[in-house]
């Protein structure tokens, strides 16, 4: 029995230290805004790595942050996000030809384990998030670990599925589910238009949210990856989300990132 609380500690311990570490390398938050209902908001987008070819589009990775809190609630919970629209930057482009596809529904009420399961081979990405759920007077924290799927098109359209889970103080298996746009307006290019189920009839709020994209594979025999982009003349990169809350208030938050140019690849 001794033996077995050891082991359930360190694998505690070994939990929390991952949650540490993925909240450290978290993507940098832009300037944190303010709602009239008192929510505040910010974004962090990273795209790596930060040496980039200026004409020819570098496989690449992406990492998203968002963090949700609240000036005015007496117990800390700010009103929970219902729906987000995330734009990329139009040097950053999306592609999934050849990648599996996985149907939200075989998610629903499963743990990480069980959603790797029915859906492993299109998983693109990985995180973590945290919320905050109120239980009688007392507000919980809640951490989940994020797990993102390639989903399948909707209207011809790439579809991005964000499954978390978390089991302390009750299990909590959230299904977010988005489709991908070309928005190619004010310089911006892929948009994602994501869905946020609520947490406990909306009485819960996600308050921390961090997702890396990273798939890399093969397609017709070459290398592709889900996640391209180029570094522009201006060596910069800029991203934004708009949210909108449960109470109805909306904000938009917004972040930049620096890039490097790299040598145009050698054309085979």
């Amino acid at each position: 029995m001794r033996k077995r609380s050891i082991l359930i500690a360190g694998l505690a311990a070994v939990a929390a230290a991952a949650i540490v570490a993925s909240a450290a390398l978290a993507a940098p938050l832009g300037p944190t805004v303010a709602g009239n209902d008192g929510n505040t908001q910010a974004i962090g987008a990273v795209i790596a790595p930060k040496r980039l070819a200026k004409t020819a589009f570098t496989p690449g990775t992406l990492e998203v942050t968002t963090k949700t809190t609240t000036t005015t609630a007496a117990n800390g919970v700010p009103s929970p996000a219902v729906h987000a629209v995330i734009d990329f930057d139009r040097n950053a482009r999306l592609f999934t030809k050849g990648i599996p596809t996985c149907d939200p529904a075989l998610l629903q009420s499963t743990s990480t384990e069980i959603a790797e399961e029915k859906c492993g081979k299109a998983k693109i990405g990985s995180g973590t998030a945290s919320a905050l759920l109120p239980v009688g007077s007392q507000v919980y924290p809640v951490n989940q670990i994020v797990t993102a799927f390639n989903g399948v098109p909707q209207g011809g359209k790439p579809v991005v599925i964000l499954h978390t889970y978390g089991t302390t103080p009750i299990q909590t298996t959230l299904v977010l589910v988005g489709t991908v746009s070309n928005y190619d307006k004010e310089g911006y290019g892929p948009r994602l238009d994501l869905e946020i189920p609520k947490i406990a009839g909306g009485t819960g709020a996600l308050t921390d949210f961090t997702v890396k994209i990273s798939k890399k594979y093969k397609y017709k025999g070459k290398p592709a990856s889900f996640i391209s982009a180029k570094c522009p003349s201006s060596k910069k990169l800029k991203a934004r989300a708009a949210f909108t809350y449960l109470d109805g208030e909306s904000i938009t938050a917004s972040a930049t990132q620096t890039c490097a140019q790299a040598p145009e690849p050698k054309v085979k």
